[in-house]
Order: structure tokens, then C-alpha cells, then sequence
């Protein structure tokens, strides 16, 4: 650009240079025809260079201060920001031409190679420590405890649990565990049986029995009465005996001989034919997901959540294992599908896909954007950036109006000598 306004300057120089030398021959030789020749290419170069100098110089500013029809494009700066935008969104970045540029450009094989040659962990690793943060700032216990809680009955009530059951009970009758599983559930009666909240329970359901008795009518409520002013009805030794007898039962099913281990092994029998059945199959799930709507696990869940948020929250043994299992996945995860064509011809269509639409929606912004930096631009920095762009074509029409000024004045003065 500087190159050829310098030379555009020389040749108006130039043509200044041989006025002068035309004028001074005309004063010299006086009457000289070649002279007048001269002076004629002469001026018809320095009006045509001059004259070409003031049009490109008004476009930009006001030559000599020189004020009408000057300065055209601060003049006229929104009509000229209004048609570089419709040149910008219609022409340079129309939908078409930012359309034909993304499917030229695979994207994703960029991606594929900049990644292979290049050490992706320790980028990987700080996005994830990142996202790790960000997920424990914005995580909240009581929300994910409910919406974990509401999945898990979701999936349980989903579930059904008769074909699991039948076939553990199955599996054990066939491995000969029925005896083993016996013994368990009678040893643990027999825990229960003995706790000192046993017999409290015992004597509870007593004291229930007494109430509703007394309460069914009067004479029934007067016989109560009486039998316990003459101590007739003791529900602590009742319930100390029925206590006692509990527990030399619970003793007497855990004889090795005890006939209730042979009944016990043809229930299960039994009920592995039973769960077969629609019927069996439909109560039990009913059960099942009466007891998954009753019991709640809120709590617990928002006790572990908020535990995993704290241990995440702060740089930690826990928080650094979390990491690093991510970053492991995910380089596996970028692994197998760097080498699956398929996939990634399937990630290139929609990625092209979504640009396309995005382009497609929003190319309005093309022209928001060129008008919002345009519009900050000044008068002078506005001037300034159309030079820079034509300013090399607005020079050679100087030049070229030097020459063909001179070339005009030629003709004139072969016409005139013709004459």
C-alpha cells in the first residue's frame, strides 16, 4: 500500500516536473511546435494526475479544506457501514459460504490429530478437577438425595423380585442349605427371644388386651376391675411366663431332630412351586411395593451425599482417586473411539449438523457483529480501514490518471498538428 501511494506521488511529481520543463521550452523557444506538443501532453498529465488526487483524497478527507461534495465516507458513514454489512452477511459470510467452509473442514480430524500429537492428560486432569468443583458448588444434598431416592423405588418397583427369590431358594434346596438356613433363622429367634425388650413387648401386648377387654362393656369392665383388686390377673407374672415358655420354645426348634426342620425344608418346597403361580407372583410384588412406598430413604442419602460433597469439596486423597479415575475413563473413552470409524463419521455429521443449524438460526449475529465493531469505530479509524483495504486500487487510479492524462494531451496535440 505505502509502495504504491509512493509511486503514485512520483508520477504526479512527475507530471508537475514536466509542466515546468514544458513551460520553461515554451519560454525559450517560443513558437516551437514541438514544444507546444509538450505542453499540451504536459498539462493534460498534470490536470488528469491532479484531478485524480483530489477524488480519491475526497472520498477520505477534505482536500485544502475545500468543503462541497468532500470527506464522502465520513459523510456518508452509516449508508457505508449498512452496505459493508450487506456485503459481509450476503457475500464474504453468507449462510452458503460458512455452510460450504464447514463441510470443507473435517473438524473432528483436526481434533483427532492435535490430540495425537499432543500430551492430552494434564489438560484432561484440570478440566475435570474443574468440573469436580463446579459440580460440588453446585450439587444440593436434600435435591439429590430426593431425586436418587425417587429412582431407586422407581427401579425397585420395576424390579419383580419373585424370580430372584425362587431361584436363590432353589439354588439352596439343590446345595443342600435348607438345614444351614434353618439353623440361622431359628438362631437369631432365639436372640430375639431372650432380649429383655422381648418380654417388655410381651407384657405391652397384655396391657392392650386388658384395655380393649375392659372397654367392650360395662360388665366386662366391672370383671376386670374386680379381678385386679383380688390380684387375679397379674400381667407381670403373665408376661414373665410367657416369656420363659418363648424362649424353651424357640430352644426346642433348635434340637437337631426337631420335626419343624423337615416341615421347614418342604415349605420352601412348597413356596418355590407357589411363586410360579401369577397369583403368588402378583401378592408378593404387591408387598413388595407397599413396603419400598413405606419406607424412606432420605436421610440416609442426604447423610452420604453431603458426606461425598464434603470429601470432594476440598483437595483431598479422595477428591485426587475421584480424578484420576475420570481422566483414566475418559482417555479409554477417547481411545476407542479414535479407533472407530464409525463412530467418528457419526460425531462429524453432528457436529456439521449443529453448526449448520446454528448457523442457520442465528446468522443474524454475522451482521450484529460487524455492525457493532464498525459503529465503534471513529471517522478517522473508519477512513483509515477503507484505505487499508482499496487504498492500493484508489492510488493506481492515480497513477493511471497521470498517464492517460499525458496520453489525452498526446492525441490533442497530434490533432492539433494535424490541423
Amino acid at each position: 500500500m505505502k509502495a504504491v501511494r509512493g509511486r503514485a506521488n512520483q508520477a504526479l511529481l512527475l507530471a508537475v516536473c514536466l509542466f515546468a520543463c514544458a513551460v520553461a521550452l515554451n519560454v525559450v523557444y517560443a513558437g516551437n511546435a514541438a514544444a507546444r506538443a509538450l505542453l499540451t501532453v504536459a498539462e493534460a498529465s498534470l490536470a488528469g494526475g491532479v484531478a485524480d488526487w483530489f477524488a480519491v483524497t475526497a472520498l477520505f478527507r477534505r482536500p485544502f479544506g475545500f468543503p462541497y461534495h468532500t470527506a464522502l465516507i465520513p459523510r456518508n458513514r452509516q449508508r457505508l457501514i449498512d452496505g459493508l454489512v450487506n456485503a459481509i452477511e450476503t457475500d464474504f459470510l453468507s449462510k452458503e459460504a460458512i455452510g460450504a467452509r464447514v463441510r470443507e473442514a473435517n473438524i473432528l480430524d483436526k481434533l483427532t490429530l492435535f490430540a495425537a500429537n499432543t500430551n492430552m492428560r494434564p489438560f484432561i486432569r484440570q478440566t475435570v478437577d474443574k468440573l469436580i468443583a463446579g459440580f460440588v458448588d453446585t450439587v444440593d444434598a436434600e435435591a439429590t438425595a430426593k431425586y436418587t431416592e425417587r429412582v431407586l423405588k422407581l427401579i425397585l418397583k420395576r424390579q419383580s423380585v419373585v424370580p430372584q427369590a425362587a431361584t436363590a431358594i432353589r439354588w439352596s434346596l439343590d446345595q443342600g442349605k435348607g438345614q444351614a438356613l434353618y439353623t440361622t433363622i431359628i438362631a437369631e429367634l432365639a436372640t430375639l427371644a431372650r432380649a429383655d425388650t422381648t418380654r417388655e413387648r410381651i407384657y405391652l401386648y397384655l396391657e392392650q388386651v386388658k384395655q380393649k377387654t375392659a372397654e367392650k362393656d360395662w360388665l366386662s369392665s366391672v370383671v376386670t376391675g374386680f379381678m385386679e383388686s383380688i390380684d387375679g390377673i397379674n400381667l407381670a407374672d403373665a408376661a414373665d411366663a410367657l416369656h420363659q415358655e418363648l424362649v424353651r420354645t424357640v430352644d426346642e426348634l433348635q434340637q437337631a431332630e426337631h420335626p419343624a426342620r423337615y416341615w421347614f425344608e418342604n415349605q420352601l418346597e412348597i413356596i418355590v412351586a407357589k411363586l410360579e403361580t401369577p397369583e403368588w407372583e402378583q401378592a408378593i410384588n404387591n408387598w413388595k411395593d407397599c413396603l419400598v412406598s413405606r419406607f424412606s430413604l432420605n436421610e440416609p442419602l442426604v447423610a452420604l451425599t453431603a458426606a461425598v460433597l464434603t470429601l470432594l469439596k476440598q483437595p483431598s486423597y479422595y477428591r485426587d482417586s475421584v480424578a484420576e479415575w475420570l481422566t483414566d475413563q475418559a482417555e479409554f473413552c477417547w481411545e476407542r473411539f479414535a479407533q472407530c470409524a464409525l463412530a467418528q463419521q457419526l460425531v462429524e455429521s453432528y457436529l456439521q449438523e449443529i453448526i449448520s443449524n446454528i448457523v442457520n438460526h442465528e446468522h443474524q449475529l454475522v451482521g450484529q457483529v460487524s455492525r457493532r465493531a464498525l459503529q465503534k469505530l471513529s471517522d478517522n479509524d473508519l477512513s483509515r480501514f477503507v484505505e487499508d483495504k482499496a487504498g492500493e486500487d484508489l492510488e493506481w487510479i492515480r497513477i493511471n490518471g497521470v498517464i492517460v492524462g499525458g496520453l489525452a494531451g498526446l492525441v490533442l496535440a497530434v490533432f492539433k498538428a494535424l490541423l
